[in-house]
Protein backbone atom coordinates (compact mmCIF):
# COMPACT_ATOMS: atom_id res chain seq x y z
CA UNK A 1 0.00 0.00 0.00
CA UNK A 2 1.67 3.26 -1.04
CA UNK A 3 0.45 7.22 -0.11
CA UNK A 4 2.11 10.19 0.99
CA UNK A 5 2.76 10.93 4.76
CA UNK A 6 3.27 14.13 6.49
CA UNK A 7 5.67 15.18 9.08
CA UNK A 8 3.25 16.94 11.67
CA UNK A 9 6.01 17.70 14.20
CA UNK A 10 9.26 17.31 15.16
CA UNK A 11 11.90 17.70 18.07
CA UNK A 12 15.88 17.23 17.84
CA UNK A 13 18.64 17.97 20.21
CA UNK A 14 22.02 18.33 17.80
CA UNK A 15 25.17 19.95 18.50
CA UNK A 16 23.79 22.68 16.25
CA UNK A 17 21.28 23.16 19.70
CA UNK A 18 17.88 22.77 20.43
CA UNK A 19 15.90 25.70 19.33
CA UNK A 20 14.83 24.70 15.46
CA UNK A 21 15.63 28.57 14.73
CA UNK A 22 18.94 27.64 16.41
CA UNK A 23 19.83 24.97 14.26
CA UNK A 24 19.14 26.52 11.18
CA UNK A 25 21.21 29.38 11.83
CA UNK A 26 24.09 27.33 12.36
CA UNK A 27 23.36 25.39 9.56
CA UNK A 28 22.91 28.34 7.23
CA UNK A 29 26.86 29.48 8.70
CA UNK A 30 28.32 26.78 6.94
CA UNK A 31 30.57 25.98 10.02
CA UNK A 32 31.21 22.90 11.82
CA UNK A 33 29.88 21.72 15.86
CA UNK A 34 32.98 19.20 16.00
CA UNK A 35 35.80 21.18 18.50
CA UNK A 36 38.51 20.62 20.27
CA UNK A 37 37.77 18.89 23.17
CA UNK A 38 40.94 19.99 26.03
CA UNK A 39 42.58 18.12 28.33
CA UNK A 40 40.95 19.42 31.21
CA UNK A 41 37.50 18.94 30.25
CA UNK A 42 38.39 15.14 29.10
CA UNK A 43 40.01 14.41 32.99
CA UNK A 44 36.61 16.04 34.73
CA UNK A 45 34.36 14.19 32.33
CA UNK A 46 36.34 10.91 34.01
CA UNK A 47 38.15 10.16 30.64
CA UNK A 48 41.44 8.34 32.01
CA UNK A 49 44.83 10.33 30.88
CA UNK A 50 46.19 6.81 29.63
CA UNK A 51 43.41 6.83 27.17
CA UNK A 52 43.97 10.20 25.90
CA UNK A 53 47.27 10.18 26.23
CA UNK A 54 47.54 7.42 23.44
CA UNK A 55 49.43 7.80 20.10
CA UNK A 56 46.32 8.56 17.33
CA UNK A 57 43.92 9.50 20.22
CA UNK A 58 41.91 12.35 18.33
CA UNK A 59 40.79 14.98 21.03
CA UNK A 60 37.60 15.90 18.87
CA UNK A 61 34.14 15.60 18.44
CA UNK A 62 30.12 16.86 17.90
CA UNK A 63 28.43 17.52 21.39
CA UNK A 64 24.52 17.24 21.65
CA UNK A 65 22.99 20.46 23.01
CA UNK A 66 21.22 18.46 25.59
CA UNK A 67 22.00 16.78 28.77
CA UNK A 68 19.56 15.52 31.79
CA UNK A 69 19.96 18.52 33.69
CA UNK A 70 18.35 20.48 30.66
CA UNK A 71 15.76 18.35 29.22
CA UNK A 72 12.17 19.28 28.65
CA UNK A 73 10.09 16.92 29.33
CA UNK A 74 11.50 14.97 32.03
CA UNK A 75 8.83 15.69 34.72
CA UNK A 76 7.22 12.60 36.59
CA UNK A 77 10.66 10.75 36.70
CA UNK A 78 12.27 10.46 40.26
CA UNK A 79 16.16 11.10 40.66
CA UNK A 80 16.86 7.36 41.47
CA UNK A 81 15.27 6.47 37.72
CA UNK A 82 17.08 9.79 35.83
CA UNK A 83 20.27 8.36 37.53
CA UNK A 84 20.09 4.64 36.77
CA UNK A 85 18.55 5.51 33.32
CA UNK A 86 20.82 5.52 30.23
CA UNK A 87 20.82 9.13 29.21
CA UNK A 88 19.94 8.22 25.60
CA UNK A 89 16.64 6.24 26.72
CA UNK A 90 16.07 10.08 28.27
CA UNK A 91 16.98 12.16 25.54
CA UNK A 92 14.55 10.01 22.98
CA UNK A 93 11.64 10.46 25.49
CA UNK A 94 12.52 14.03 25.92
CA UNK A 95 12.28 14.23 22.36
CA UNK A 96 8.99 12.40 21.57
CA UNK A 97 7.01 14.55 24.32
CA UNK A 98 8.40 17.64 22.30
CA UNK A 99 7.90 15.83 19.24
CA UNK A 100 4.01 16.01 20.32
CA UNK A 101 3.89 19.34 21.78
CA UNK A 102 5.13 20.77 18.34
CA UNK A 103 2.58 18.85 16.60
CA UNK A 104 -0.56 20.21 18.85
CA UNK A 105 -0.66 17.22 21.22
CA UNK A 106 -0.40 17.40 24.55
CA UNK A 107 0.89 14.20 26.73
CA UNK A 108 -2.51 14.05 28.35
CA UNK A 109 -4.89 14.07 24.88
CA UNK A 110 -2.55 11.08 23.66
CA UNK A 111 -3.03 8.74 26.62
CA UNK A 112 -5.03 5.66 25.71
CA UNK A 113 -4.79 6.07 22.01
CA UNK A 114 -3.30 4.06 19.66
CA UNK A 115 -0.19 5.87 18.32
CA UNK A 116 3.36 4.08 17.29
CA UNK A 117 6.44 4.35 18.59
CA UNK A 118 9.45 3.16 16.52
CA UNK A 119 12.83 4.24 17.58
CA UNK A 120 16.70 2.94 18.60
CA UNK A 121 19.39 3.83 20.51
CA UNK A 122 23.14 4.40 20.07
CA UNK A 123 25.57 1.48 19.38
CA UNK A 124 28.94 3.23 20.88
CA UNK A 125 30.35 2.93 17.42
CA UNK A 126 32.53 6.32 18.34
CA UNK A 127 32.65 6.17 22.63
CA UNK A 128 35.44 4.06 22.62
CA UNK A 129 33.53 2.18 25.10
CA UNK A 130 31.34 -0.99 24.65
CA UNK A 131 27.76 -0.98 23.17
CA UNK A 132 26.32 0.25 26.48
CA UNK A 133 28.79 2.88 27.94
CA UNK A 134 26.80 4.51 30.07
CA UNK A 135 26.38 1.34 32.18
CA UNK A 136 30.04 0.49 31.75
CA UNK A 137 31.53 4.18 32.31
CA UNK A 138 28.99 5.01 35.15
CA UNK A 139 27.21 2.62 36.74
CA UNK A 140 29.30 0.01 37.08
CA UNK A 141 32.13 1.94 38.52
CA UNK A 142 29.61 3.63 41.47
CA UNK A 143 30.15 1.06 43.76
CA UNK A 144 28.18 2.33 46.42
CA UNK A 145 25.06 3.08 43.91
CA UNK A 146 26.26 -0.47 42.22
CA UNK A 147 25.08 -2.13 45.67
CA UNK A 148 21.85 -0.69 45.64
CA UNK A 149 20.74 -1.68 42.45
CA UNK A 150 18.43 -4.58 41.34
CA UNK A 151 19.02 -6.50 38.05
CA UNK A 152 16.27 -5.39 36.83
CA UNK A 153 16.18 -1.89 36.85
CA UNK A 154 19.61 -2.10 35.81
CA UNK A 155 18.63 -3.59 32.79
CA UNK A 156 15.34 -1.73 32.06
CA UNK A 157 17.60 1.34 32.29
CA UNK A 158 20.35 0.45 30.12
CA UNK A 159 19.12 -2.45 27.60
CA UNK A 160 17.97 -0.47 23.87
CA UNK A 161 14.93 -2.99 24.13
CA UNK A 162 13.50 -0.88 26.56
CA UNK A 163 13.93 2.33 25.05
CA UNK A 164 10.99 2.77 23.44
CA UNK A 165 8.34 0.87 25.57
CA UNK A 166 9.68 2.82 28.26
CA UNK A 167 8.03 6.00 25.92
CA UNK A 168 5.26 3.92 25.11
CA UNK A 169 4.75 3.62 29.20
CA UNK A 170 4.89 6.83 30.20
CA UNK A 171 2.67 8.63 27.64
CA UNK A 172 0.26 5.14 27.78
CA UNK A 173 0.40 4.81 24.06
CA UNK A 174 -1.38 2.07 23.29
CA UNK A 175 -0.19 1.62 19.53
CA UNK A 176 3.02 -0.82 18.47
CA UNK A 177 6.19 -0.22 20.56
CA UNK A 178 8.47 -1.21 18.07
CA UNK A 179 12.82 -0.86 18.67
CA UNK A 180 14.76 -0.71 15.61
CA UNK A 181 18.38 -1.02 15.53
CA UNK A 182 20.11 -1.26 12.20
CA UNK A 183 23.33 0.98 13.15
CA UNK A 184 23.76 3.86 11.14
CA UNK A 185 20.47 3.66 9.44
CA UNK A 186 18.53 3.54 12.52
CA UNK A 187 16.77 6.59 12.17
CA UNK A 188 15.70 6.69 8.71
CA UNK A 189 14.64 2.71 9.48
CA UNK A 190 12.44 3.49 12.08
CA UNK A 191 10.69 6.51 9.50
CA UNK A 192 10.41 3.50 7.33
CA UNK A 193 8.84 1.14 9.46
CA UNK A 194 6.38 4.32 11.09
CA UNK A 195 5.33 4.47 7.34
CA UNK A 196 3.82 1.26 6.80
CA UNK A 197 2.25 1.29 9.46
CA UNK A 198 0.39 4.58 8.56
CA UNK A 199 -0.08 2.96 5.33
CA UNK A 200 -1.27 -0.36 6.49
CA UNK A 201 -3.93 1.76 8.77
CA UNK A 202 -2.90 0.15 11.89
CA UNK A 203 -2.63 3.39 13.39
CA UNK A 204 -3.33 6.64 12.56
CA UNK A 205 -0.32 9.00 14.18
CA UNK A 206 3.65 7.54 14.47
CA UNK A 207 6.45 8.82 16.86
CA UNK A 208 10.02 7.93 15.09
CA UNK A 209 13.30 8.73 15.37
CA UNK A 210 16.31 7.45 17.32
CA UNK A 211 19.10 9.16 19.94
CA UNK A 212 22.90 8.68 20.24
CA UNK A 213 24.84 10.15 22.99
CA UNK A 214 28.60 9.93 23.63
CA UNK A 215 29.23 9.18 27.61
CA UNK A 216 31.38 10.77 28.66
CA UNK A 217 30.30 13.95 26.59
CA UNK A 218 33.65 15.18 26.62
CA UNK A 219 35.61 13.26 24.95
CA UNK A 220 37.51 12.16 21.89
CA UNK A 221 38.37 8.70 20.02
CA UNK A 222 41.47 6.65 18.96
CA UNK A 223 41.97 6.54 15.31
CA UNK A 224 43.00 3.56 14.09
CA UNK A 225 44.69 3.53 10.25
CA UNK A 226 41.98 2.22 7.83
CA UNK A 227 39.01 2.58 10.12
CA UNK A 228 35.89 4.88 9.30
CA UNK A 229 37.59 7.60 11.54
CA UNK A 230 39.65 10.73 10.86
CA UNK A 231 42.74 11.33 11.67
CA UNK A 232 42.77 14.66 11.54
CA UNK A 233 39.52 14.80 13.23
CA UNK A 234 37.56 16.63 10.51
CA UNK A 235 34.74 15.01 8.37
CA UNK A 236 35.41 16.46 4.48
CA UNK A 237 32.22 14.51 2.99
CA UNK A 238 33.10 13.66 -0.69
CA UNK A 239 36.20 16.17 -0.91
CA UNK A 240 39.76 14.80 -2.28
CA UNK A 241 41.15 14.84 1.54
CA UNK A 242 38.26 12.36 2.71
CA UNK A 243 39.97 10.52 5.66
CA UNK A 244 37.37 9.47 7.62
CA UNK A 245 34.19 10.69 9.64
CA UNK A 246 34.49 12.05 13.46
CA UNK A 247 31.14 11.02 15.78
CA UNK A 248 28.90 12.82 17.17
CA UNK A 249 25.93 13.08 19.51
CA UNK A 250 22.31 13.98 19.68
CA UNK A 251 18.88 12.69 18.25
CA UNK A 252 15.38 13.51 17.29
CA UNK A 253 11.46 12.36 16.89
CA UNK A 254 9.00 12.83 13.92
CA UNK A 255 5.43 13.01 14.36
CA UNK A 256 3.85 10.79 11.18
CA UNK A 257 0.85 11.04 9.98
CA UNK A 258 -1.28 10.30 6.83
CA UNK A 259 -1.02 13.16 4.23
CA UNK A 260 -4.82 13.18 3.78
CA UNK A 261 -5.46 13.17 7.74
CA UNK A 262 -3.08 15.88 8.57
CA UNK A 263 -4.17 18.26 5.95
CA UNK A 264 -8.08 17.68 6.90
CA UNK A 265 -7.08 17.95 10.14
CA UNK A 266 -5.40 21.16 9.62
CA UNK A 267 -2.23 20.14 11.16
CA UNK A 268 0.88 21.73 10.28
CA UNK A 269 2.82 19.86 7.75
CA UNK A 270 6.61 20.26 8.07
CA UNK A 271 7.13 17.76 4.77
CA UNK A 272 5.75 15.04 2.84
CA UNK A 273 7.17 11.63 2.64
CA UNK A 274 6.22 10.65 -0.95
CA UNK A 275 7.99 7.37 -1.48
CA UNK A 276 10.73 5.15 1.23
CA UNK A 277 11.82 2.19 0.67
CA UNK A 278 14.64 0.18 2.83
CA UNK A 279 16.15 -3.23 2.16
CA UNK A 280 19.34 -5.43 3.33
CA UNK A 281 22.38 -5.85 1.23
CA UNK A 282 22.01 -9.47 1.98
CA UNK A 283 25.46 -11.17 0.78
CA UNK A 284 26.32 -8.77 -2.60
CA UNK A 285 29.01 -6.54 0.13
CA UNK A 286 32.60 -7.07 -0.47
CA UNK A 287 32.77 -7.92 3.25
CA UNK A 288 30.15 -7.49 6.15
CA UNK A 289 30.57 -3.92 6.98
CA UNK A 290 31.68 -2.82 3.85
CA UNK A 291 28.89 -0.19 1.41
CA UNK A 292 27.64 -2.57 -1.02
CA UNK A 293 27.22 -0.82 -4.24
CA UNK A 294 24.25 -2.53 -5.57
CA UNK A 295 22.26 -2.45 -2.51
CA UNK A 296 22.70 1.23 -2.82
CA UNK A 297 21.32 1.63 -6.37
CA UNK A 298 18.16 -0.80 -5.65
CA UNK A 299 16.81 1.20 -2.55
CA UNK A 300 17.40 4.48 -4.26
CA UNK A 301 15.60 3.25 -7.22
CA UNK A 302 12.64 1.43 -5.49
CA UNK A 303 12.30 4.40 -3.23
CA UNK A 304 11.87 6.82 -6.41
CA UNK A 305 9.30 4.33 -7.58
CA UNK A 306 7.31 4.39 -4.65
CA UNK A 307 7.68 7.98 -4.45
CA UNK A 308 6.28 8.11 -8.84
CA UNK A 309 9.39 10.10 -9.97
CA UNK A 310 12.30 10.14 -12.28
CA UNK A 311 15.65 11.05 -12.23
CA UNK A 312 14.90 14.58 -13.22
CA UNK A 313 12.32 15.30 -10.72
CA UNK A 314 14.77 15.22 -7.66
CA UNK A 315 16.59 18.57 -7.21
CA UNK A 316 19.20 17.21 -4.46
CA UNK A 317 20.12 14.34 -2.46
CA UNK A 318 21.38 14.23 1.01
CA UNK A 319 23.86 11.36 1.31
CA UNK A 320 25.09 9.32 3.72
CA UNK A 321 28.06 10.89 3.16
CA UNK A 322 30.61 9.79 6.14
CA UNK A 323 34.09 11.25 3.62
CA UNK A 324 35.34 7.75 4.01
CA UNK A 325 37.16 6.84 0.97
CA UNK A 326 35.19 3.64 0.01
CA UNK A 327 31.81 5.13 0.96
CA UNK A 328 31.89 8.53 -0.20
CA UNK A 329 32.96 6.66 -4.29
CA UNK A 330 30.34 3.77 -3.61
CA UNK A 331 27.60 6.43 -2.91
CA UNK A 332 28.05 8.68 -5.60
CA UNK A 333 28.67 5.54 -7.88
CA UNK A 334 25.38 4.63 -6.95
CA UNK A 335 23.96 7.85 -7.55
CA UNK A 336 25.47 7.68 -10.74
CA UNK A 337 23.94 4.48 -11.73
CA UNK A 338 20.27 5.63 -10.90
CA UNK A 339 20.34 9.10 -11.92
CA UNK A 340 22.89 8.64 -15.19
CA UNK A 341 20.12 9.65 -17.79
CA UNK A 342 19.55 13.47 -15.81
CA UNK A 343 19.59 16.40 -18.29
CA UNK A 344 21.75 18.39 -15.65
CA UNK A 345 24.33 17.90 -12.65
CA UNK A 346 22.56 16.08 -9.40
CA UNK A 347 23.44 18.02 -6.30
CA UNK A 348 24.44 16.25 -3.32
CA UNK A 349 24.93 17.00 0.03
CA UNK A 350 25.85 15.71 3.58
CA UNK A 351 25.19 17.32 6.54
CA UNK A 352 27.80 14.67 9.00
CA UNK A 353 30.95 17.42 8.42
CA UNK A 354 28.73 20.39 9.75
CA UNK A 355 27.33 18.07 12.94
CA UNK A 356 29.49 15.18 13.37
CA UNK A 357 28.24 10.94 12.50
CA UNK A 358 25.40 10.77 15.02
CA UNK A 359 25.48 6.72 15.32
CA UNK A 360 22.34 5.39 15.17
CA UNK A 361 20.63 9.19 14.98
CA UNK A 362 22.67 10.16 11.60
CA UNK A 363 19.27 10.07 10.24
CA UNK A 364 17.75 12.27 12.31
CA UNK A 365 20.20 14.98 11.36
CA UNK A 366 20.17 14.37 7.83
CA UNK A 367 16.12 14.57 7.64
CA UNK A 368 15.90 17.98 9.52
CA UNK A 369 18.56 19.33 7.60
CA UNK A 370 16.22 18.65 4.64
CA UNK A 371 12.89 19.77 6.00
CA UNK A 372 14.80 23.03 7.08
CA UNK A 373 16.25 23.06 3.53
CA UNK A 374 12.73 22.92 1.97
CA UNK A 375 11.48 25.35 4.62
CA UNK A 376 13.82 28.40 3.39
CA UNK A 377 13.96 27.02 -0.25
CA UNK A 378 17.34 25.73 -0.76
CA UNK A 379 20.03 23.60 0.83
CA UNK A 380 23.27 24.87 2.71
CA UNK A 381 26.70 23.55 1.13
CA UNK A 382 28.36 20.73 2.39
CA UNK A 383 30.43 21.91 5.13
CA UNK A 384 34.82 21.64 4.14
CA UNK A 385 34.33 20.45 0.68
CA UNK A 386 36.21 22.44 -2.08
CA UNK A 387 37.18 19.52 -4.38
CA UNK A 388 35.53 16.62 -5.57
CA UNK A 389 37.43 13.18 -5.45
CA UNK A 390 39.10 12.75 -8.83
CA UNK A 391 37.27 9.54 -9.20
CA UNK A 392 34.10 10.58 -9.23
CA UNK A 393 34.50 13.76 -11.65
CA UNK A 394 32.97 12.59 -14.30
CA UNK A 395 29.57 11.22 -12.35
CA UNK A 396 26.30 13.30 -12.22
CA UNK A 397 26.42 13.29 -8.52
CA UNK A 398 28.13 16.60 -7.87
CA UNK A 399 28.73 17.86 -4.12
CA UNK A 400 28.00 21.34 -4.20
CA UNK A 401 30.17 24.10 -2.58
CA UNK A 402 27.48 26.72 -2.76
CA UNK A 403 23.81 26.61 -1.45
CA UNK A 404 21.67 24.70 -4.06
CA UNK A 405 18.01 26.33 -4.55
CA UNK A 406 15.08 24.13 -4.12
CA UNK A 407 12.94 26.30 -6.50
CA UNK A 408 9.89 25.24 -6.86
CA UNK A 409 7.46 24.43 -4.84
CA UNK A 410 7.26 21.19 -5.75
CA UNK A 411 10.82 20.75 -4.98
CA UNK A 412 11.51 16.92 -3.97
CA UNK A 413 14.72 16.26 -2.20
CA UNK A 414 16.51 12.23 -2.07
CA UNK A 415 17.76 11.08 1.69
CA UNK A 416 19.53 8.24 2.30
CA UNK A 417 21.04 6.17 5.42
CA UNK A 418 23.24 3.25 4.81
CA UNK A 419 24.08 0.82 8.05
CA UNK A 420 27.07 -0.74 8.72
CA UNK A 421 24.55 -3.57 9.14
CA UNK A 422 23.45 -3.98 5.83
CA UNK A 423 20.69 -2.21 6.39
CA UNK A 424 20.04 0.63 3.43
CA UNK A 425 17.41 3.47 3.62
CA UNK A 426 16.13 5.88 1.15
CA UNK A 427 13.06 8.42 1.16
CA UNK A 428 11.95 11.17 -1.13
CA UNK A 429 10.61 14.09 0.24
CA UNK A 430 9.11 17.67 -0.65
CA UNK A 431 7.57 20.29 1.48
CA UNK A 432 3.93 19.57 0.88
CA UNK A 433 2.31 22.93 0.83
CA UNK A 434 2.18 25.70 -1.82
CA UNK A 435 4.15 28.53 -0.16
CA UNK A 436 3.86 31.40 -3.14
CA UNK A 437 5.87 34.46 -2.43
CA UNK A 438 7.97 32.77 0.07
CA UNK A 439 11.76 31.16 0.57
CA UNK A 440 10.55 28.39 -1.49
CA UNK A 441 10.85 30.74 -4.86
CA UNK A 442 14.72 30.46 -4.52
CA UNK A 443 14.65 34.64 -4.15
CA UNK A 444 16.62 34.45 -0.88
CA UNK A 445 19.69 32.23 -1.79
CA UNK A 446 22.60 33.21 -0.94
CA UNK A 447 25.08 33.22 -3.80
CA UNK A 448 22.05 32.19 -6.01
CA UNK A 449 23.30 34.18 -9.10
CA UNK A 450 26.73 31.81 -9.44
CA UNK A 451 24.43 28.46 -8.41
CA UNK A 452 24.65 27.10 -12.04
CA UNK A 453 28.64 26.43 -11.46
CA UNK A 454 28.36 25.52 -8.08
CA UNK A 455 28.89 21.46 -8.15
CA UNK A 456 32.06 20.02 -7.95
CA UNK A 457 34.22 19.61 -10.91
CA UNK A 458 31.88 22.16 -12.86
CA UNK A 459 33.55 25.22 -11.62
CA UNK A 460 36.81 25.09 -12.44
CA UNK A 461 38.37 23.49 -9.68
CA UNK A 462 41.81 21.96 -10.38
CA UNK A 463 41.47 18.89 -11.93
CA UNK A 464 44.68 17.09 -10.45
CA UNK A 465 43.74 14.92 -7.61
CA UNK A 466 45.69 15.62 -4.14
CA UNK A 467 48.91 14.65 -4.14
CA UNK A 468 49.11 11.20 -2.13
CA UNK A 469 52.48 11.68 0.26
CA UNK A 470 52.52 7.80 2.26
CA UNK A 471 56.32 9.38 3.79
CA UNK A 472 54.49 12.13 5.52
CA UNK A 473 51.08 10.06 6.57
CA UNK A 474 53.75 7.92 8.03
CA UNK A 475 55.14 10.14 10.08
CA UNK A 476 51.93 11.91 11.00
CA UNK A 477 51.09 8.27 12.17
CA UNK A 478 53.92 7.53 14.37
CA UNK A 479 54.65 4.72 12.26
CA UNK A 480 57.99 4.36 11.29
CA UNK A 481 59.71 4.10 7.80
CA UNK A 482 62.17 1.68 6.92
CA UNK A 483 64.78 4.41 5.41
CA UNK A 484 64.44 6.15 8.97
CA UNK A 485 67.05 3.45 9.75
CA UNK A 486 65.24 1.65 12.69
CA UNK A 487 64.65 -1.34 10.83
CA UNK A 488 66.50 -3.37 8.04
CA UNK A 489 64.95 -3.93 4.60
CA UNK A 490 62.49 -7.40 4.82
CA UNK A 491 62.53 -9.77 2.06
CA UNK A 492 60.01 -10.74 -0.39
CA UNK A 493 59.94 -14.09 1.66
CA UNK A 494 59.57 -12.42 4.94
CA UNK A 495 56.65 -10.13 3.77
CA UNK A 496 55.17 -13.44 2.17
CA UNK A 497 54.95 -15.32 5.79
CA UNK A 498 53.82 -12.42 7.67
CA UNK A 499 50.78 -12.17 5.48
CA UNK A 500 50.07 -15.87 5.30
CA UNK A 501 50.22 -15.90 9.08
CA UNK A 502 47.85 -13.07 9.71
CA UNK A 503 45.08 -14.82 6.62
CA UNK A 504 45.00 -18.14 7.90
CA UNK A 505 44.18 -16.80 11.33
CA UNK A 506 41.22 -15.04 9.90
CA UNK A 507 40.28 -16.90 6.59
CA UNK A 508 39.28 -19.95 5.38
CA UNK A 509 42.30 -20.88 3.59
CA UNK A 510 42.96 -24.74 5.08
CA UNK A 511 42.75 -26.58 2.15
CA UNK A 512 45.09 -24.29 0.28
CA UNK A 513 48.83 -24.41 0.69
CA UNK A 514 51.07 -21.68 0.76
CA UNK A 515 51.62 -21.04 -3.13
CA UNK A 516 48.10 -21.61 -3.70
CA UNK A 517 47.20 -18.94 -1.23
CA UNK A 518 49.30 -16.01 -3.02
CA UNK A 519 47.07 -16.59 -6.49
CA UNK A 520 43.67 -16.19 -4.79
CA UNK A 521 41.66 -13.07 -4.29
CA UNK A 522 40.34 -12.30 -0.09
CA UNK A 523 36.97 -12.06 -0.40
CA UNK A 524 36.31 -15.06 -1.91
CA UNK A 525 37.55 -16.79 1.67
CA UNK A 526 35.68 -14.89 4.51
CA UNK A 527 37.93 -12.03 4.86
CA UNK A 528 36.25 -8.84 5.73
CA UNK A 529 36.77 -5.20 6.14
CA UNK A 530 37.49 -5.99 9.79
CA UNK A 531 40.30 -8.62 8.84
CA UNK A 532 41.52 -6.39 6.12
CA UNK A 533 42.34 -3.70 9.16
CA UNK A 534 44.07 -5.83 10.77
CA UNK A 535 46.42 -6.69 7.86
CA UNK A 536 46.97 -3.09 7.14
CA UNK A 537 47.85 -2.61 10.49
CA UNK A 538 50.55 -5.28 10.52
CA UNK A 539 51.83 -4.34 7.09
CA UNK A 540 52.28 -0.85 9.10
CA UNK A 541 53.79 -1.57 12.34
CA UNK A 542 56.07 -4.27 11.27
CA UNK A 543 57.34 -2.93 7.74
CA UNK A 544 56.72 0.90 8.04
CA UNK A 545 54.39 0.72 5.01
CA UNK A 546 51.48 2.83 4.68
CA UNK A 547 48.39 1.15 3.26
CA UNK A 548 45.03 1.40 3.67
CA UNK A 549 42.04 -0.79 3.26
CA UNK A 550 40.79 0.43 -0.38
CA UNK A 551 44.34 -0.75 -1.53
CA UNK A 552 43.39 -4.09 -0.25
CA UNK A 553 40.19 -4.21 -1.56
CA UNK A 554 41.64 -3.36 -5.04
CA UNK A 555 44.18 -5.87 -4.79
CA UNK A 556 43.16 -9.16 -6.89
CA UNK A 557 45.47 -11.51 -5.13
CA UNK A 558 47.80 -11.88 -2.43
CA UNK A 559 50.59 -11.72 -3.86
CA UNK A 560 49.13 -8.43 -5.54
CA UNK A 561 49.58 -6.95 -1.67
CA UNK A 562 53.00 -8.19 -1.16
CA UNK A 563 53.84 -6.07 -4.55
CA UNK A 564 52.65 -3.07 -2.51
CA UNK A 565 54.54 -3.70 0.53
CA UNK A 566 57.94 -3.64 -1.36
CA UNK A 567 56.71 -0.82 -4.00
CA UNK A 568 55.69 1.15 0.01
CA UNK A 569 59.47 -0.07 1.12
CA UNK A 570 60.96 1.10 -2.00
CA UNK A 571 59.55 4.47 -1.79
Amino acid sequence: MSGEIAIVGYDACLPAGRERVEIDSFLRSGTSAVVDVSRDEMLAAGVAESDFGREGYVARSARAAWTPDTARHLAGLTPHELTITDPQHLLFLDCCIGALHDAGMSPDSVRGREIGVVGGIGMGLYSGQSLDSYFTTRLQRDLTLRDQLAFPEILIGNSSDHCVGRVSYRLGLIGPSVNVQTACSTALAAVEHAVLLLRSGRVDTVLAGAAALYFPDRRGYQWERGGILSPTGECRAFDSRADGTVGGSGGGVFVLRRHADAVADGDTIHGVIEGIFSASDGAQRASYAAPAFDGQVRVIRRAMDDACVGPDDIAYVEGHGTGTTVGDIVELGALHEVFGTRRDALPVGSVKPALGHLDTAAGVASLVNVLLGLKRGWMPPTVHFEELNADAREWIAQPSFRPVPLRTDAARVGVSGFGASGTSVHMVLSAGRARPGGPGDGHDVPGRERLSIGVGGVAGRASAPAPQRAAAEAEASGVARPEDGTRPRPGREEIVSGLVEVLRQRGDFAHLNDDQLMVVGLLDFGIDSVDLLAVVNLIGKRWGVVLDVLDLLTAETVEAIVDMVEQGLDE
